[in-house]
Formats: structure tokens, C-alpha cells, sequence
């Protein structure tokens, strides 16, 4: 058995148009056909999120029952880590 993976137009009258490489020799074959969906706008990169930064950052930073956030994660970091 040979594998090649070629790409093809189907026409409006649902013929199958591809170049078939001088490699593949003479006689049956079988076709297994992915259907490539066009999008309508190129799909775009996005914004990346920084890999440095913990997904949970910034979390308490928009918050109105705590008057200095930093000053609070500061403490609430120390309690975490020093207890045992």
C-alpha cells in the first residue's frame, strides 16, 4: 500500500480535479475526502496571554470592600507561607 496526500478542486459539476504525482503507478485507488471549510475572515492570532504571568493575577485588584489590594495579597502571602 502507498499514501500520498495530494489537494484537489471539486468543480460545480462535482468532478474531483488534482494532479496525481508521476510517483503513484497505474490502477484502483481509494479516496478519503476532507472538506476544507472557508472561513469569511482569515481566523486571527489574537491576544497571548503572558506565560509568566499566573492566570489568577490581578484578581484582587478591582475589588471595593478592600481599600489597598496589594497591601492585602502582601499579607495574605506572608500568612500562607510562613504557616505550618
Amino acid at each position: 500500500m502507498m499514501a500520498v496526500k495530494l489537494k484537489g478542486t471539486v468543480t460545480v459539476d462535482h468532478r474531483l480535479e488534482l494532479t496525481m504525482p508521476s510517483s503513484v503507478p497505474p490502477g484502483e485507488v481509494e479516496l478519503i475526502i476532507f472538506y476544507i471549510e472557508r472561513r469569511a475572515k482569515p481566523k486571527g492570532r489574537g491576544h497571548q496571554p503572558d506565560p509568566h504571568v499566573h492566570p489568577a493575577a490581578g484578581i484582587w485588584a478591582d475589588r471595593k470592600d478592600i481599600d489597598a489590594p496589594v497591601a492585602f495579597v502582601t499579607r495574605l502571602r506572608r500568612r500562607l507561607e510562613t504557616r505550618c
